[in-house]
């Protein structure tokens, strides 16, 4: 199996900046508006004013792509983020670029001015996402910033904002103008509101180090099916027919700001471990392959399962015996000790076993 961790620390940072202008990838005409395949977003020439200036593909198959719109010299940029929605949700991702936009040196110290706040899209008030807007007093470049966050038929669709001339409330309405301008696929129903992310009130305690659990190859076999997508969620995503209730998200556990953990529900036995804020994210939770007839696993024996879930793809880690630290996870991805990989996307379903889980 090719070494993961090369490939994560790939993902993680190139998806951290724009790469450079020799790996950007022309997709489209530049006279022409551009709608991307999977979920029907149309991107046009100009946006908000701005030129549409390049595109750089991060992943095959358009599974996540970011646009800029800029003036050639000026710094005041549009940039928009299309990615496969896998696991988190608006709350979670949306709480990710936030974080990752408040510890850039370029804002330095950007103060927030409106939000985390609910927000709808502009013209197209069926999605319902979560925007904030700052005030940037202490950078030498702009004077303000924003971000915001939604999902749409299954893909995330980020915009991050700045501008060496607009006030925090000037560029709110340069947002709103974007999105007015950007064209989703039409909503079949009206979306609830986002909950945006809270602090957990009790945090995970790990009193004892977590180990890895007994295992056998009938259950990393089993494990790896079950990390296969169903028929109606494989390739596009079918919508729904109705709206469904908004999770609640609780921040718990930070390695480093780019690196947290999230749990839904105010859940006790697991968690989502975020990596940087491009949806690349660790899910921790109890085992269930052990608990399948086909295991032969000692059922009084617990498992908790290691997933990193890609854009299109989900890799699984050797399982442990009892729900890890983030510390643990990262101590066990970084070691490179994945028993299995599944393909989440496309027409060719793989299923990868490593040998040494037999």
């Amino acid at each position: 199996m090719i070494s993961f961790v090369k490939r994560l620390a790939g993902l993680v940072f190139l998806l951290a900046a724009w790469a450079s202008p020799a790996s950007a990838q022309q997709i489209f005409d530049d006279a022409a508006v551009w709608q991307h395949p999977h979920s029907g977003i149309a991107f046009p020439t100009t946006l908000g004013g701005l030129p549409r200036a390049r595109v750089v593909q991060f992943a095959p198959d358009y599974l996540n792509l970011g646009f800029s719109y800029r003036e050639e010299g000026a710094i005041e940029e549009l940039s928009v983020y299309v990615y496969r929605n896998t696991n988190g949700g608006v709350p979670v991702w949306f709480e990710q670029a936030r974080k990752v936009l408040e510890i850039r040196d370029t804002y330095a110290g950007p103060l927030l001015a409106s939000g985390a706040e609910q927000y709808a899209w502009s013209g197209a008030e069926g999605w319902q996402g979560l925007r904030a807007v700052y005030s940037t007093p202490g950078s030498n470049n702009f004077t303000s910033t924003g971000i915001a966050l939604f999902s749409v038929k299954g893909w995330f669709v980020k915009m991050r904002a700045s501008s060496d001339v607009k006030t925090a409330s000037e560029l709110a309405q340069l947002m709103d103008t974007a999105f007015a301008e950007l064209t989703p696929p039409a909503a079949e129903f009206d979306q609830p509101s986002i909950v945006p992310v809270i602090a957990c009130e009790d945090k995970l305690a790990f009193k004892k180090k977590a180990k890895d659990a007994k295992t056998d190859g009938a259950s990393s076999i089993m494990g790896a099916l079950m990390g296969a997508p169903i028929p109606e969620a494989a390739g596009e995503q079918n919508e729904r027919t109705q709206p469904v209730a908004a999770a609640v998200w609780c921040r718990d556990a930070s390695l480093i700001p780019a690196q947290v953990a999230y749990r839904k529900d105010a859940s006790t036995d697991s968690y989502l471990l975020a990596l940087g804020d491009s949806g690349i994210g660790v899910s921790v939770a109890p085992d269930a392959s052990l608990m399948l007839p086909e295991s032969k696993a000692n059922k009084k024996d617990q498992a908790f399962a290691i997933t990193v879930i890609t854009e299109s793809e989900r890799i699984n880690f050797v399982p442990q015996n009892r729900l890890p630290s983030p510390e643990r996870v990262m101590e066990i991805i970084i070691s490179n000790r994945p028993i299995s990989s599944v393909s989440t996307w496309g027409d060719d379903f793989t299923v990868n076993i490593n040998s040494d889980a037999i």
